[in-house]
């Protein structure tokens, strides 16, 4: 049996710094940006605040300060915790390194200075600082997956071997192994402890699946790309999971010629009524981002509920991270909408609030 006692203790009082409902509804509020960053110094963002001030001027202070305190935040976590517990920790801070590693792979592919390479990544996983920095000033991306073989880092061989297939890999088919091979390797090394990271990584899952399934919908080019691509005849290789909905499903949806019938696919499935719901917003707007919006509620919900019902366990951290997560989210909306002059009634519209 893990033992999350300590770290779990320390996340619950680190949970009582988070910004509540109504302290973001106040800073929604702010007239422009210099009121919106005096009332920042007010909160627990005031440090990171004080720190940006030195180096950056109007909305890049507070972008700053949301990066900086995120990785001060939640990149001591993994010290909370030891034996199994520091497995578990270390599977849900691996999300980052994943995240990383692409921002890596597609900045090398894509020529971006190193410097802007190093600002995409956050380093809260395995990967520290200087490790990214190193990673971000190589050639490209064939001595990029070298280094990380010589470090022995766990996500290397599978690189190797995508490399070893296709001359120099490609960026797309490394992005989503990566991905897949994060939901492969994380569900394995779960156990008996592990039943809240499990059911945060087949919402993980679904999610994305969904949202890909829904992208494809109408593209009368995908049919050539996958058979071109994986010798596939529907939408299946590019899935991760599985999670709650079957790869099948998801592919039947992908074929169809609407969004509205992609939707229908999904009627019988647990996402049914909420993607329903966010249809009829679809159908004023015509952004696919209402459906990723309502996804990604209905993740945060579960995280929350993770918190409650998992008061001993991996679910504590889950909860706690999609928290601040969320609220840094938050403050780049409301950056956001302050910075354009935005009614502050519509700022707050945007919010994804939860009751924690």
């Amino acid at each position: 049996m893990a033992d999350f006692d300590y770290g779990n203790a320390r996340l619950r009082a680190m949970k009582s710094r988070l910004l509540t409902r109504p302290a973001l509804e106040e800073l929604a509020g702010a007239e422009n940006m210099p009121v919106l960053i005096n009332a920042l110094l007010k909160t627990p963002y005031r440090e990171a605040v004080e720190a940006a001030l030195v180096q950056y001027t109007g909305a890049e202070i507070i972008t700053q300060a949301r990066r900086n305190n995120l990785i001060h935040t939640v990149s001591k976590v993994r010290h909370f915790y030891s034996g199994e517990s520091a497995e578990l920790t270390r599977w849900v801070l691996r999300r980052y390194d994943v995240d990383n590693v692409k921002a890596i792979l597609r900045g090398l592919t894509q020529q971006v200075p190193a410097d802007e390479i190093q600002a995409s990544t956050l380093p809260i996983g395995e990967l520290q600082p200087a490790d990214l920095e190193t990673l971000a000033r190589l050639a490209n991306t064939r001595a990029a997956i070298d280094v990380l073989a010589t470090w022995r880092f766990p996500l290397a061989q599978l690189l190797l071997a995508l490399r070893a297939e296709k001359a120099g890999g490609d960026l797309f088919t490394m992005e989503l192994a990566l991905e897949q091979w994060y939901f492969r390797a994380a569900m394995t090394a779960t156990k008996e402890d592990g039943e809240s990271l499990r059911q945060s990584l087949r919402l993980q899952a679904d999610i994305m699946n969904i949202l890909t399934a829904l992208r494809l919908v109408g593209d009368t080019e995908a049919a050539a790309f996958l058979r071109q691509r994986f010798d596939a005849a529907d939408a299946t290789p590019l899935f991760i999971g599985p999670g709650h909905v079957a790869f099948a499903l998801l592919s039947e949806a992908a074929k169809q010629e609407s969004v509205w019938r992609a939707v229908e696919v999904f009627a019988h499935t647990s996402y049914g009524p909420m993607l329903a719901e966010a249809l009829s917003q679809y159908q004023v707007t015509y952004r696919l981002s209402d459906f990723e919006y309502a996804l990604q509620y209905r993740q945060l919900k579960q995280a929350v509920n993770l918190l409650i019902r998992d008061p001993l366990g991996i679910g504590v951290l889950i909860g706690y991270i999609a928290l601040k997560t969320n609220e840094l989210a938050n403050l780049h909306r409301i950056v956001q909408g302050v910075n354009r002059g935005e009614a502050a009634n519509r700022i707050r519209a945007e919010l994804m609030l939860v009751n924690a």
